[in-house]
């Protein structure tokens, strides 16, 4: 996913891509030495960590506030059980000073009754059932999975993936054994918890990024990790992608029917600047102590 960020997005911002050796794809640079007198910062998250469409990240804004070497893991689609398949990747984080990972999307790295991550990230393949054998985007898989299954076991299932979720993020933590940081960062707040008995609409179980996620599954990771740093807003999202080159607006076309206009597709920069404003206090205590 990062290769794909790079060839459809790199007249809006350069990504100064760079590999590490054992880490089996390609991170979000500058490159900074692994080893110097000066402190480390890690992030682990999907395209919002990377920093898809964004010329300053929150990961390297706030390495700027802090004074330290930024390694951005940041992999597009990624979910908490992605890292768990990644030792290179928690080795290099372990190396550092503190860690900053994202609350990322239920709907990947989803391991179901009915579906498998079959890469740890934002596709599934369907294990059982009229679907199975078939592989398609997890915000796809759950509509047409709702529409084969009686509604009992279609939130059976929904309960099932979001424990799996939380069982991920939470093993994820144990891992790293540096000071860390977790961030909730998003258009909205973490979904109520409604209970599934209720049959709420598929709309208000998935929500918008990070879908599937409710205040209660932040607030049970939470305890895992040394503080919590939660960022909502809106602003910024409805500015225009801007061509670094012409100095045009530009759009990214994904598919027939969706073309990416504005900073509406992950994160805006207005949100990662916020992002990392409301980070500095917790990691640079951190770091102050190390």
């Amino acid at each position: 996913m990062t290769m794909n960020y790079f060839f459809e997005s790199s007249h809006i911002c350069e990504y100064n891509l760079y590999t590490l050796p054992g880490v089996n794809f390609t991170l979000r640079g500058p490159q900074w030495p692994l080893d110097a007198p000066t402190p480390s910062i890690s992030f682990l998250g999907a395209a919002q960590t990377f920093g898809a469409f964004c010329k300053y990240p929150y990961a390297n804004l706030l390495g700027e506030m802090c004074s330290s070497r930024v390694f951005n893991f940041g992999r597009g689609g990624a979910g908490g059980g992605y890292y768990l398949g990644q030792q290179a990747v928690i080795d290099y984080v372990n190396k550092t000073n503190c860690c900053v990972v994202q609350v990322m999307s239920a709907r990947s790295s989803i391991s179901n009754s009915y579906m498998e991550s079959p890469w740890g990230l934002a596709t599934v393949k369907f294990k059982k059932g009229p679907l199975a054998g078939q592989s398609m985007l997890g915000h796809i898989a759950f509509p047409r999975l709702a529409g084969v299954l009686s509604e009992r076991e279609f939130y059976q299932t929904i309960e099932e993936t979001r424990a799996g979720f939380v069982s991920q993020m939470i093993e994820l933590a144990q891992l790293i054994k540096v000071p860390k940081v977790l961030l909730y960062v998003g258009r909205n707040s973490p979904l109520p918890d409604v209970p599934l008995a209720e049959r709420p609409a598929l709309k208000d179980i998935f929500g918008i990024h990070p879908h599937m996620v409710t205040q209660g599954m932040v607030e049970q990771i939470s305890s895992y990790y040394d503080s919590t740093v939660i960022v909502v807003g809106d602003e910024g999202f409805d500015k225009p992608l801007v061509n670094r080159f012409t100095g045009e607006t530009a759009s990214i076309k994904r598919s027939e029917t969706y073309t990416v206009r504005r900073h509406d597709a992950y994160i805006s920069p207005a949100l990662h600047v916020r992002a990392a404003l409301e980070l500095y206090r917790p990691v640079n205590e951190i770091l102050s102590n190390r």
